[in-house]
């Protein structure tokens, strides 16, 4: 599937973390100046500006198994939930080890939504007046200022937490789900009798959506700074006789919850922008306390700092008649290598490596090291290193040291063989 360009000149686009902060800083200073009362932004950070704001459960018709999704958990591990005072309580806990609900993940802190607009999603193609490119997708931020947080106790989250664990394809009546609601202890028998026949709060209630501060129950909650958007979008279809009203489960987009107002973040400048939230203590390791994204966090941040590794050669010790111990005669050896190093490597070093290559076997030399596998493993080690800087092809880097230590073994030999003919 290929996705339309955006025009950048019609859209605000972030290069920064500064700018960004300068443009929030802006926007709240705006708002406070004309409510006249301070204001809570709420925001929301996605990968990819071609995804729709919604949460899980309306995605793939999982919102149709609801219930299911909701009540066996707590069938099969209720261990896990009986520290847990309420439904919502148990939805956040859902939400966190990735189940599907209602609740759509938010912040109060606009760095942390900038961080997951940063995210790598991977390249798509995209459509252009020159044909298809592929490349990185912008990430998006949308935020909202018109919501009042709730708390989790608040009747209208206890209501909607509960319908969205109902079977609404069974008891679906307004009759039915007041009785439900009247059983489960989240109304009293006054108001369950007052809605059945003044409906209109009740259907209020079911239909809008709250901002949810939610109990900081776990550390990555608390370190990003995380508010729920609980998602409610109940139908409520009226019959002659108010009691037998239907209530239904639906799904909506939630993108005219957001200001008209976003921010982009082209996927060329993700990288650049994560590595400055670093500096800002935004990253990985911050936001995700658990132990997978603090070595993957530890992965990331000294990815830059390795060096070119060897391949494994296995070690074979070799009989000293191979080799004849040269003895006194071994600084005779290494200046044969000095005199005739570039006659013998003219074939395959270029001029301009001579010196370094033979640096490097100068380096090494320390006694009887011309028949000390491991220090020819290590002459072989250290120019692969060297022209893996230069080539950035691991495998030409490697051909190329094999070559030269291949080379320098035979200078040893035919050393040897001269000694030998002259009686030496």
């Amino acid at each position: 599937m290929a996705y339309k360009e955006i025009d950048e000149s019609n859209i605000t686009l972030i290069d920064s973390v500064s700018s960004f902060i300068e443009m929030i800083k802006h926007i709240k200073e705006t708002k406070e100046a004309q409510d006249g009362t301070s204001t809570e932004l709420y925001f929301r950070g996605q990968e990819t500006e071609f995804w729709d704001i919604e949460p899980s459960i309306f995605r793939d018709d999982m919102l149709s198994i609801e219930h299911k999704l909701m009540q066996i958990p707590l069938q099969k591990s209720p261990t896990e939930f009986r520290d847990l005072n309420s439904m919502f309580d148990i939805m956040t806990k859902y939400q966190h080890y990735g189940m599907c609900t209602r609740l759509l993940d938010l912040t109060t802190n606009p760095l942390v939504a900038l961080y997951f607009a940063c995210k790598k999603h991977g390249t798509v193609k995209y459509v252009t007046e020159d044909g298809e490119v592929e490349k990185e997708p912008y990430g998006v931020i949308y935020y909202t200022d018109k919501y009042y947080s709730s708390q989790s106790t608040d009747i209208e989250i206890q209501i909607v937490s509960a319908l969205a664990s109902y079977d609404l394809e069974k008891e679906n009546t307004l009759s039915d789900v007041l009785e439900r609601l009247y059983h489960d202890r989240i109304i009293d028998e006054r108001t369950k009798d007052n809605w059945l026949v003044n409906y209109g709060e009740f259907v209020k209630i079911i239909q809008n959506n709250y901002m949810v501060m939610p109990t900081y129950t776990n550390e990555r909650l608390r370190k990003q700074s995380g508010v729920f958007l609980l998602t409610s979008l109940f139908s409520f279809n009226k019959e002659n006789e108010t009691r037998n009203s239907v209530i239904s489960k639906a799904k909506g987009k939630l993108k005219e919850e957001f200001s008209d107002t976003c921010f982009y973040i082209s996927g060329e400048d993700k990288e650049t922008i994560l590595k400055e939230l670093d500096l800002y203590n935004i990253n990985e390791a911050t936001l995700f306390p658990e132990l997978e994204h603090q070595l993957s966090y530890i992965k990331y941040a000294n990815r830059n700092l390795v060096n070119p590794v060897t391949d494994f050669t296995k070690y074979e010790e070799e009989s000293v008649s191979n080799k004849q111990d040269i003895g006194v005669k071994q600084p005779e050896l290494e200046q044969y290598i000095f005199d005739n190093f570039n006659d013998q490597f003219k074939g395959i070093i270029g001029e301009e490596d001579v010196k370094e290559v033979l640096n490097i076997i100068k380096e090494h030399f320390t006694v009887d090291w011309y028949k000390r596998n491991p220090i020819l493993s290590k002459i072989n080690m250290s120019i692969t290193g060297y022209y893996l800087t230069k080539c950035q092809s691991r495998n030409v880097a490697k051909q190329k040291a094999e070559q030269i230590v291949t080379l320098l073994k035979q200078m040893v030999e035919d050393f040897i063989t001269a000694m030998d003919e002259r009686g030496e």
